[in-house]
């Protein structure tokens, strides 16, 4: 049954249609399942009233991006599929035309957009595409609750909202290293995180994974990484994990087999090649080659 949004004012155009299929009314905030339908691209100037969490249930249409009007020289940043955006900001959007499924959330008072808790512009940019999966899995959980409510469902709703408020605010005011740099090369911090990544035992991380670990999209790291190191992320990851390799077979042990395992390799097989082709002896030969 459709419903009217307390999330906030949808405007009723032509262009524009949102079905309210589900609501859960909390004590600090209000949570809907949106359909919309999108008639033709679309643009204009987002403001609410209340501060607003959306994460897009399904793909949102066209190649959607916005910008703050209160960052001087902001340009538009991909949204991603969690967007957050305080209470009386103004945000510059366009997107495509379709169909798209949300769980949304209005609330009026949250500590991420209250009294001595204002966002900086990093923040503010940060907050187009919220990349955290303790935010996302609180509103997943809030959907679920709203399409197939349960036993005590208000009550359990309160609970992931007051944790959900909790991630958000961790997530956006924590330190951001920002300069001039910033969006044109990875910061030592970022590549620390991702050498961490790329040092554990098993599959090699995925450039979306990575992309998640550093904020920014996918696209945007994929160009970034490559500025900052001079190779592709398989290339990368390869060398640092037979440097590594090399480190370990300086000594008599552990086995072959194991130290493929440590560096990452699927199979003993597949590290013996990668090894030969990078230095141009096996891992025996090479462990053979230190010990005299």
């Amino acid at each position: 049954m459709s419903q009217i949004s307390n999330v906030y004012d949808v405007p009723d155009t032509a262009a524009m249609e949102c079905r309210v299929s589900g609501r859960i009314a909390l004590q600090q905030a209000t949570v809907e399942i949106h359909h919309y339908r999108f008639r033709g691209p679309q643009g204009g100037v987002f403001r609410s009233r209340r501060g607003f969490l959306d994460l897009a249930l399904s793909p949102r249409p066209g190649a959607p991006q916005g910008a703050y009007l209160a960052i001087a020289g902001s340009v538009p940043r991909p949204l991603g599929d969690i967007i957050f955006i305080p209470a009386n900001q103004e945000l510059e959007t366009e997107w495509g035309e379709g169909d798209q499924t949300s769980v949304c959330c209005g609330f009026d008072r949250v500590d991420v957009d209250g009294e001595g808790s204002i966002l900086d512009s990093a923040a503010l940019e940060a907050s187009l595409d919220v990349r955290n999966a303790h935010v996302r899995d609180a509103l997943q959980r809030l959907a679920r609750e709203i399409e197939n409510p349960g036993l005590c469902s208000a009550l359990l709703a309160e609970a992931i909202w007051t944790e959900l408020a909790i991630e958000l605010h961790r997530h956006l005011m924590r330190p951001r290293e920002v300069s001039p740099g910033s969006l044109s090369r990875l910061s030592t911090m970022q590549l620390r995180r991702i050498d961490e990544m790329i040092d554990q035992p098993g599959r090699l991380p995925t450039i979306t994974e990575l992309a998640r670990l550093c904020d920014v999209s996918t696209r945007h790291f994929f160009r970034i990484f490559r500025a900052s190191t001079g190779c592709t992320l398989a290339g990368y990851a390869t060398e640092k994990r037979i440097d590594r390799a090399k480190q370990l077979l300086s000594a008599p042990r552990p086995a072959v087999k194991e130290v493929a395992w440590r560096c990452g390799f699927e199979t003993p097989a597949a590290f013996s090649a990668a090894f030969r082709r990078s230095v141009g002896l096996t891992p025996k030969e090479f462990r053979q080659s230190r010990q005299h």
